[in-house]
């Protein structure tokens, strides 16, 4: 029977770390989150523990924020392909960088009264174990992490980083992010104009339009399937669906996040000469002086517009002035005359 009830416990040093913050010595920093497989041993508690009871492995970390004030939420992950022997995980220990100490313990998650099994990577059925850290903060503002390439972003996790992403470098033409669901029925054979990929899936999505650039990927819990199937990474956007590439026909459904952008910068930013947004929040051409847009919205030149009569030069007029420069006589008369007035 677990001594501890199942929750986070700040560490003694992790204590020490946030008046260190708060002095302005240092910067709250996550360095990495620990795994154990055992229980807290006598004389300990989870406000003691530097290491996690009978240590597994180490999670990756790949979220952190401030859900409420004076607390900062860490999210971390433990994928089954990383496990080469499934165990039942009962402690998870976060670690914090201090100015004096190093890396110290910050936050003991324990678990010892509802454990959870990992799957091994020898499983047929993969596994990804999410865990959040809720670690106390006090008055600190500022809390970043080692947030792990490695790691699968949560859908809502990838919609605030491209917010973030957004609201500090602004894209022209930002339309969303749609779900998509491609169906296992619906690959068919790609052409040959790509060799590598011999199998793609059009879904239908009416905001989709060959001007957009779309970014996306699998969402959690279909990795196992695109990856099996050797799925492309990217997508492409055309009029009213986007297209998705595999080496082989995925063994079942795949659910994706596609994001769509306009190509161009953004209005922020300011744009090149002759361009301008519309009101969809695309980049378009800008029609100048002469400059028309036919039924087909096709750019046309207005003659009378361009160039008119009052434009042309008199060619008698500019005869006699190419006569009076290749006249050398008259050149010369005309300086003697000045020369005799002075």
């Amino acid at each position: 029977m677990a001594r501890y009830e199942d929750g986070c416990y700040g560490s003694l040093p992790g204590i020490a770390l946030i008046g260190k913050v708060l002095a302005g010595r240092c910067k709250m920093h996550y360095t990495r989150v620990a795994v154990g497989k055992g229980t807290i041993p006598e004389g300990e508690t989870p406000k003691t523990m530097t290491v996690p009871a009978d240590y597994v492995m180490d999670a990756r970390i790949s979220d952190v924020g401030s859900p409420i004030d004076g607390e900062c939420q860490v999210t971390v992950q433990i994928n089954s392909a990383d496990v080469e022997t499934g165990f039942y995980c009962t402690s998870l220990l976060l670690y914090a960088e201090d100015p004096d100490l190093g890396e110290v313990p910050y936050t003991y998650l324990v678990l010892e009264g509802e454990p959870e099994w990992i799957r091994p990577a020898s499983s047929i059925v993969g596994k990804l174990a999410t865990f959040d850290i809720i670690a106390a903060v006090g008055d600190v503002d500022a809390v970043s992490a080692a947030i792990d390439p490695e790691a699968f972003a949560t859908i809502k996790a990838v919609q605030k980083y491209i917010d973030e992403a957004l609201a500090k470098y602004p894209i022209g033409g930002y339309y969303g992010t749609y779900i998509l669901t491609l169906p296992a029925s619906g690959w068919v054979p790609a052409s040959e104009s790509s060799p590598d990929y011999k199998f793609v899936c059009d879904v239908e999505e009416t905001d989709a339009t060959k001007a957009l650039v779309p970014v996306g990927g699998c969402v959690p819990g279909y990795f196992s399937i695109a990856d099996k199937a050797g799925m492309m990474g990217g997508c492409e956007s055309l009029d009213g669906l986007v297209r998705f590439y595999a080496q082989r026909r995925p063994a079942g459904d795949i659910k994706v996040a596609v994001t769509l952008f306009s190509k161009g910068g953004a209005p922020s930013s300011g744009v090149g000469p002759g361009l301008e947004y519309g009101r969809d929040g695309r980049l378009a051409v800008k029609a100048g002086h002469g400059l028309t847009f036919d039924s087909h919205e096709a750019l046309a030149v207005d003659s009378e517009e361009v160039m008119s009569t009052r434009d042309l030069v008199d060619e008698a007029e500019v005869q006699r002035d190419v006569e009076r420069i290749l006249d050398g006589d008259n050149a010369q008369e005309d300086s003697g005359n000045a020369g005799d007035g002075d």
